[in-house]
């Protein structure tokens, strides 16, 4: 399956807004919370997200974002900042998520003028 860094950001939001570090979510609450992807979707990725070191957690469950996984999504949080690195790496097809974030943090510097 291919990645797809839209589902990778709405789930990274998700946690951020529902974790506190101690409660355990299983996939079946992002299932119902995202009842417009197919669940192996959501099931991919979230994988991914355990995989990347981007959330801990346990059996499947989230618990957090991890420290990296907040570095990632503090760069491409904003809107705006989101759709500009969508638009500068939808030529190339696909690239690592290390770019992605590089490539948000750039346009950050950019819009900073550093």
């Amino acid at each position: 399956m291919k990645l797809n860094y839209d589902i990778i950001r709405n789930l990274l939001l998700k946690i951020e807004e529902i974790t506190d570090g101690d409660k355990n979510f299983s996939p079946i609450y992002f299932f119902k919370e995202f009842p417009e992807t197919e669940e192996t979707v959501i099931a991919y990725h979230l994988k991914y997200l355990f995989d990347a070191g981007l959330v801990e957690g346990s059996e499947g469950y989230v618990i957090d974002i991890t420290p990296f996984g907040r570095n990632y999504l503090d760069n491409i949080r904003n809107r705006t900042i989101w759709e500009e690195t969508k638009s500068k790496i939808q030529p190339l097809g696909s690239v690592t998520l290390s770019v992605v974030s590089e490539i948000a943090k750039s346009l950050i510097l950019s819009k900073l003028g550093l």
